[in-house]
């Protein structure tokens, strides 16, 4: 087996030594790409459009493999990816999109997307503010490049799976969700990745391993809290890691508390964004030792050189009108005392501050342009690592073909760039393979084994004499000069301690059309805790057909399906167990043994029904009806499953008191561990026939006592048996007065109960209380003691009832208010007097309106005071006795044309008086 191993390394060692091709192709801007493959950048044609994030990755070939902008993906034929649409990253985000792949499986990637924060107020024309509606945080997504022919899909089960960086009890911060920054970097341990977010006063660290996605995060606080008052400006800007691990640094584009405007242009003030540096541990993912470099700037790109000794910063520069006039990129030297201190001007120029991203070149390129324009070029810095201006920048140096270059350039795993070495091959007796992952020039290599052996092959292998820990470093020389060396520890194991025998797993021959054919279909994953000895908890598993296919599936590409119908009966099949930290694995087996079993037959399962309308289940009882019915041995166990699949994989057996709507339930009896058989049948709801019923009951008052019935058809009532929370057990009871009162209704057949609960109240008939009478407009409002949807009449009890407590042009004179409620508890009434009188009089003796007068009197209800007349300014002029009228005079003189006021008190039956007042006018011809 070591032999075939040596020979598969070798053919690959002429891929796995440039694994920095990872980001040998880039897109980016508008339709731009990249291909640094040949050593110099080629024009490509991309299908994206992206004002700002974007992210692409290749194989370690530098084949393109996808590339995104955050919300679509294309593949590498540039077109949409299977599932590739509607991902929850933002076109204007900085930083969209970032990959990572798998560290254990190399055909899944995971796309870390962050959405753009929405702000309505935003009004910073320099920086595109569209916005899709929503604010979606940090999400990632599932690719999987074995879907669609290789050409890749997203995994609509790991699609936008959304991760928590705010603090969920904070409504600011719930609101916005994330900054538009990400970067990531490989793990201390060589193998794993942490991928960092940063929001207000916090990083957030993720770690990707063998497991995937690990949702918890490491989060570090840091003293500079960037508020979301002013967040669609504060969100922007770069972060990056440096090569080695040991550095973040980010841009934040500005730190304003809210949308600080200028006091007289009204303008967004400037000025306000910074640069801080961190101390970054990539074995544990904290934060810490913030260092100020820049502050009262306007920050956007951010870049480490590829030795993580410079650091390059771009900075846009606005004028007194906030219009965009430029740029500047500094250079920061991180081997000096005072980094702040060692800022070195570069180039100042008209383009605005675009990214700055790494290449596999050691190069470092620049996007960007104008205010108002474009560039089909990128700027590059050809020296980072050289000083100052020996830096060699270049402005608009790199030709993209007659694309377009917007803000954003793609991020990639900063260690990719990083001079590293790998290794495979770790159980004791093994030739571990160790390679470097550069595309430097190198001269000459040691490697130290750990072992007090070394090697100067630049791919090389060694095979360690015991099992143990080893550290192991690789120094490189590149013109004479020897670099520090570097680090891994090596675990070197002996192989995983598994069963040495032939597992039987055993399966009912049931659940098909076949039976007892030797055939069935089986759950693998339940041999792994005998396999592993029981502690399955430190492996992972994989299953083939035979040694061979587990020996050449390095990468555990092409296993079985754990569940797996055997082809012929007792087949063998194999099982690879490897640490879950190594490749390093034991071969064990296990034979496919279907056993012959009995159908078994039982009758369906009721249950009571639920306040939901669902069913409950007793299943243990059901264990022991089928038990007694099939005359089973008591040592039977019987298991019970939603579905077929579940009852072949034994997998989530239901709980005994089960909760559940009327569907087919799976069964298996095993005796002592050996498969008895198994069988299927029905969960039937035992409904209750409740007749519809208000369980608020409004009884008149006049009508008790009353009976209620159970809301049980009477033809049925006999079904059940009956107890109220008065003591009665009948089917009907007397109240004699209202009250709460409920009835436990139980199914003589099943058992099953329904408790219903009545609440009967009394209602009285209305009284009016009021009736406020409008004698200007001839308008009566009617107010009543109680408002049980009263309704209302006038004049004629017979008449149509109207819902509205207001009758409106009632004529003058004496009418009668007819109430009742909508229970029809009674009809009461109310005589009224509705006040009449002419608005205005004309007494020029024609004999039409000469004289004014009250209408509608009526002396045998009511008893009436005498008018009294007053002119506008409110003096008194003359008291009118009710049964006569006014004809205009006083004391003997005719008055003048004019506006006069007049008031009567009125008393009913009942010796309540009011006061009714009006105006008029007396006009002369």
């Amino acid at each position: 087996m070591k032999s075939k191993i040596l020979i598969l390394l070798l053919l690959l060692n002429i891929t796995l030594v440039f694994s920095q091709r990872e980001a040998a192709i880039w897109y980016f801007g508008q339709y731009a790409g990249l291909d640094f493959n040949s050593g110099i950048p080629v024009p490509l044609t991309g299908s994206l459009n992206t004002i700002e994030g974007c992210a692409s990755i290749s194989d370690v070939q530098g084949k393109l493999l996808f590339y995104t902008d955050g919300s679509t993906v294309w593949n590498a034929n540039n077109t949409i990816m299977q599932n590739g649409t509607g991902l929850l990253g933002h076109t204007s985000s900085t930083q969209s999109a970032i990959i990572v792949p798998n560290p254990n499986i190399p055909s899944i990637y995971y796309i870390f997307t962050v959405d753009q924060p929405d702000e309505k107020n935003a009004d910073d024309t320099t920086i595109n503010d569209t916005d899709d509606g929503s604010i979606d945080g940090l999400n990632y997504s599932e690719v999987n490049m074995n879907l669609n022919g290789g050409l890749g899909g997203i995994n609509p089960l790991k699609k936008n799976v959304h991760l928590i960086t705010y603090n969920q009890n904070h409504s600011n911060e719930v609101a916005f969700k994330c900054s538009e920054k990400i970067t990531a970097i490989q793990h201390a341990d060589g193998n794993s990745f942490w991928v960092i977010t940063n929001f207000t006063n916090r990083f957030y660290a993720f770690r990707v391993d063998y497991n995937g996605v690990n949702s918890t995060p490491v989060i570090s606080s840091t003293p500079t809290d960037i508020q979301t008052g002013g967040y669609l400006r504060n969100a922007i800007g770069y972060l990056k890691s440096s090569p080695n691990g040991k550095k973040l640094a980010i841009a934040h584009y500005s730190s304003r508390k809210n949308n600080e405007r200028t006091p007289k242009t009204n303008l967004l003030v400037w000025n306000t964004g910074k640069v801080l540096l961190y101390d970054f541990d990539n074995a544990t993912g904290k934060v810490s030792n913030e260092n100020l470099l820049i502050g009262g700037v306007n920050p956007y790109g951010i870049e480490f050189s590829s030795k993580s000794k410079k650091l390059y910063v771009t900075d846009n520069h606005f004028d007194s009108s906030s219009k965009l006039i430029g740029s500047s990129l500094y250079q920061f030297d991180l081997t000096a005392n005072n980094i702040a201190t060692s800022k070195v001007l570069i180039v100042k120029n008209d383009n605005s501050a675009g990214a700055l991203q790494l290449a596999i070149d050691s190069k470092i390129y620049r996007a960007g342009y104008p205010y108002g324009g474009s560039s089909d070029h990128l700027s590059v810095i050809n020296k980072p690592e050289e000083k100052g201006t020996a830096c060699d920048f270049e402005y608009n140096k790199i030709n993209i073909g007659g694309k377009k270059a917007t803000l954003g350039l793609p991020p990639f795993i900063q260690s990719l760039f990083l001079f590293n070495f790998k290794y495979e091959f770790t159980c004791f007796g093994d030739y571990t393979h160790f390679y470097i992952t550069t595309l430097e020039p190198i001269d000459s290599v040691l490697w130290d084994f750990g072992d007090g052996t070394t090697s100067t092959d630049f791919d090389t292998t060694h095979q360690y004499s015991a099992p143990g820990t080893y550290t192991v470093t690789l120094t490189k020389t590149i013109d004479g000069e020897a670099s520090d060396p570097l680090s891994k520890d090596v675990i070197i194991r002996e192989k995983p301690e598994i069963l040495d025998s032939t597992y039987e797993l055993s399966q009912c021959d049931s659940y098909d059309n076949n039976q007892n054919d030797g055939l069935a279909t089986f759950n693998l994953n339940s041999a792994i805790d005998d396999l592993t000895l029981h502690k399955q908890d430190d492996y992972l598993v994989y299953f083939y057909l035979n040694e061979t296919d587990a020996e050449n599936d390095i990468y555990n590409q092409h296993p079985l399906p754990t569940t797996y119908t055997n082809t012929t009966p007792d087949q063998i099949v194999f099982a690879k167990i490897m640490y879950k930290d190594s490749d390093c694995y034991s071969l064990g087996k296990l034979k496919l043994t279907a056993v012959v079993s009995s159908l078994l037959e039982t009758d369906d399962l009721v249950g009571c029904e639920t306040n939901d309308n669902m069913g409950e289940f007793d299943l243990d009882k059901k264990t022991t009806d089928i038990k007694t019915s099939l005359s089973l041995p008591s040592t039977v166990e019987i298991s019970y499953y939603e579905t077929k699949t579940d009852a072949i994989n034994e997998t989530n057996p239901l709980n005994s008191d089960y909760i559940s709507s009327e569907k087919t339930i799976y069964f298996k009896a095993s005796n002592k561990g050996v498969c008895y058989g198994s069988g299927t049948f029905d969960l039937k709801i035992n409904y209750f026939p409740l007749v519809p019923f208000d369980d608020t009951l409004n009884i008149c008052e006049n009508d008790f006592p009353v009976t209620i019935n159970a809301p049980i058809p009477f033809n049925q009532k006999d079904n059940y048996t009956y107890y109220w929370s008065n003591g009665s057990s009948t089917y009907s009871i007397t109240l004699p007065t209202q009250e709460t009162v409920s009835v436990t209704i139980t199914d003589k057949l099943y058992n099953c109960e329904k408790l219903v609960t009545f609440d009967v109240k009394k209602v009285s008939p209305p009284i009016v209380t009021n009736v406020d009478i409008n004698i200007d407009d001839s308008i009566i409002i009617i107010n009543t003691n109680l408002n049980n949807d009263n309704l209302y009449a006038l004049d004629n009890p017979f008449s149509e009832f109207q819902s509205e407590n207001v009758f409106t042009n009632v004529s003058p004179g004496t009418h009668t208010i007819y109430l009742k409620n909508k229970f029809n508890c009674g009809v009461t009434s109310k005589l009224i007097f509705v006040l009449g009188f002419p608005k205005f009089f004309t007494p020029n003796n024609d004999g039409i309106n000469d004289v004014w007068e009250i209408k509608g009197l009526n002396f045998s209800d009511f008893t009436y005071s005498n008018i009294n007349i007053f002119n506008r300014y409110g003096k008194h002029l003359v008291s009118i006795d009710p049964h006569l009228n006014w004809d205009g005079f006083y004391n003997g003189k005719r008055l003048d044309s004019d506006d006069y006021w007049f008031s009567i008190d009125v008393t009913d039956s009942n010796n309540i008086t009011k006061t009714y007042k009006g105006h008029f006018s007396l006009l002369r011809k």
